[in-house]
């Protein structure tokens, strides 16, 4: 079982048609468990089986898990949560019986999640008049459709007749089907949930994304409660590790089953590897609708008014939601559309998942979506921004070039972190394609984030340009401050902690942080003409009476002297003892060479002897000697007069 090549294969068709029949002739299990089932020969609930076919270039064999869906009307619901995951649909019409609505619908949803490589089995063909006229009618019902060109192949579950070919051509399918992606993030949309004595809780689903390993650590969404993986089976086989395209069965004693009263896990919930991040109540799509009219469900031929209340199925749950149209007030028949679904409740989704839309009601199908922004705002949705990176999405939503350039363009700096849970590619493609378009000069490493090239160096030259601006304005003033920089740059910022990034990235420009300031390496300040006439004014004052200096208010009492007399104590010419009294810094330092000379002399001085030995008054020998206290030597020491 291991050795071979996981696939999941899905049925689809109308109700009676004979899906599970064929199953059981394929595997002989019947997929159809339930008592109420086999009572009234109808599926209601999903069935499961295990297929293997051995390949036809002698390969490893195709192991194929089958999810069988229900066919009645009334459990559509069912149906697409089994065929959620599927690699290869086989699509069942009864030759009987032809082309029926539910044929129609169930056309309409593999449409929707996006399933081409199908294969219709036309059951029932020994009851068939003209067996011909049968593939013809069905291939007809299948023209201008995902699945106009799938091969049909007649059989009957009765008589086994066409079964080998059957299987040549599901082998035929996967001959040239890629491998199932492993891009290292598992996802497992539980399809069941059920507690066994001296076990606990077992989920199945089918496993997509990455490989499990028992011992593994998984996130249940979304309640969000953690839990580790006990043992894992397949088809009844125990496994050390679950690969994606397994039907896969995991042992979670650390989980409780859903009831009435207690939420937890059950159909519709999605386990994850824990550091997938948090779901979301709120993505954008691109909505599809076919130009098909479903037999018996009138929704499917008018339009669809945005606003409108619709059930959305995603793996294999569904949520409430309303559709908000982008582009237009509504979507009709045959059109698609770029869509905002705001979900009753959060759902971990993906970039490119598909979802199918239903009536709130369940009575019709309406549409489809691809997801183009797993986590997104309900603000601004119809900016100019927004729309066309939302249109370039949709281009090619698994195009991880495209996503990550997308993002670029609009947000101008992406945390890679948050980027690659959300994108179906390995954590090694994403770092890929960042590193393709840094050495392009697309992008630039910021950090752990990834910039637009331009963008960053735009913000880059900004900032410098103001840094010089400021020194121009202000050539007497040390640098630009820190605060008023950060009010320039707001705007450009997509992130208020992005600023410490930005001043760190200006040291190549020439640019220093010193202390709260920015400043040109090169730059020295300097004063105008009129102010520099001011500024020699008061060093000739301050020179006049070097120890009994005007205070400080009379020494600047008008804008001039004050930017004169700050310029001097900047520059480092004046030192100020307080804020009342400066001194020039020459006189400073030679009255402290005398303090210290007389107390070298001396061992101890008051405060009124070194006022008499400088000459000077209180209001300047107090201030100075407090400026000095911590750096006399420890043996010397001077009192305060008491």
């Amino acid at each position: 079982m291991s050795s071979g090549r996981p696939y999941i294969l899905g049925t689809a068709g109308h109700i009676d048609h004979g899906k599970s029949s064929l199953v059981r002739a394929l595997t002989g299990t019947d997929p159809d468990r339930l008592p109420e089932e086999q009572r009234r020969g109808v599926t209601i609930e999903l069935g499961f089986a295990h297929l293997s076919l051995p390949a036809p270039d002698g390969g490893a064999s195709y192991e194929l898990g089958i999810v069988d869906v229900p066919g009645h009307a009334d459990f559509v619901n069912n149906m697409v949560a089994g065929v959620g995951g599927m690699d290869l649909a086989l699509f069942v019409v009864a030759a009987d019986d032809g082309w029926m609505p539910q044929s129609e619908e169930h056309l309409h949803i593999l449409s929707f999640l996006g399933i081409s490589r199908c294969v219709v089995a036309l059951t029932k063909s020994d009851l068939a008049e003209d067996i011909e006229f049968s593939v013809e009618f069905v291939r007809d019902s299948l023209q201008d459709s995902l699945l106009s060109a799938a091969p049909i192949v007649p059989v009957s579950s009765v008589t086994e007749e066409g079964l080998d070919e059957l299987r040549a051509e599901l082998c035929r399918q996967l001959a040239d089907a890629p491998p199932v992606r492993n891009f290292g993030k598992p996802l497992l949309p539980v399809d069941r949930a059920f507690s066994v004595r001296g076990i606990g809780t077992v989920v199945t689903g089918s496993l997509s994304g990455g490989s499990l390993q028992v011992g593994d650590s998984l996130l249940l969404h979304p309640q969000g409660i953690e839990a580790r993986v006990r043992a894992i089976q397949s088809h009844n086989q125990s496994l050390e590790q679950g690969e994606p395209g397994m039907r896969t069965a995991l042992n979670l004693p650390e989980l409780q089953v859903s009831s009435r009263d207690r939420l937890g896990v059950g159909r519709g919930t999605l386990l994850t590897a824990v550091d997938a991040g948090a779901p979301s109540d709120t993505v954008n799509i691109r909505m599809d609708r076919l130009n098909r009219e479903i037999p018996g469900q009138s929704a499917t031929r008018r339009d669809l008014p945005s606003g409108r209340r619709v059930r959305v199925h995603h793996g294999s749950g569904s949520v409430g939601a309303r559709i908000h149209l982008i582009e237009a007030k509504s979507i009709g028949p045959g059109q698609s559309m770029l869509a905002q679904l705001r979900l009753d409740q959060p759902r971990f989704m993906m970039t490119g998942d598909r979802v199918v839309l239903r009536e709130w009601s369940g009575s019709a199908t309406v549409g489809g979506g691809v997801v183009l922004e797993a986590v997104a705002s309900r603000r601004r949705v119809r900016d100019e921004g927004q729309v066309h990176f939302l249109q370039e999405r949709s281009r090619n939503p698994s195009d991880l070039a495209l996503l990550l350039r997308s993002s670029l363009e609009r947000d101008a700096l992406v945390d890679l972190k948050s980027f690659k849970s959300r994108v179906p590619f390995s954590d090694q493609e994403v770092e890929q394609v960042a590193a393709f378009l840094t050495e392009t000069g697309a992008a630039c490493k910021i950090g752990l984030r990834l910039g637009d090239a331009e963008w960053w160096g735009e913000l880059l030259s900004r900032a410098a340009n103001l840094v010089g601006a400021y020194h121009k304005k202000n050539a007497d003033l040390p640098g630009l401050p820190l605060s008023e920089l950060r009010q320039s740059l707001l705007t450009m910022l997509p992130e208020p902690n992005l600023f410490e990034l930005v001043i760190e990235h200006l040291a190549p420009r020439g640019i220093a942080q010193r202390g709260t300031i920015l400043t040109e390496e090169c730059f020295t300040p300097t004063l105008p003409d009129e102010i520099r006439a001011v500024a020699q004014a008061i060093e000739d004052c301050l020179r006049r009476a070097p120890l009994n200096p005007p205070g400080r208010g009379e020494l600047a009492s008008e804008d001039a002297s004050r930017r004169a007399l700050s310029f001097l104590l900047r520059s480092g010419t004046a030192t100020e003892l307080n804020d009342k009294v400066v001194i020039l810094t020459e006189v400073y330092e030679d009255a402290c060479d005398h303090v210290l000379a007389f107390l070298k002399a001396e061992g101890q001085a008051t405060a009124s002897d070194l006022r008499q030995h400088l000459d000077t008054s209180r209001r300047v020998i107090m201030p100075l000697l407090e400026r000095r206290t911590n750096r006399w030597p420890p043996a010397l020491a001077f009192s305060k007069p008491g």
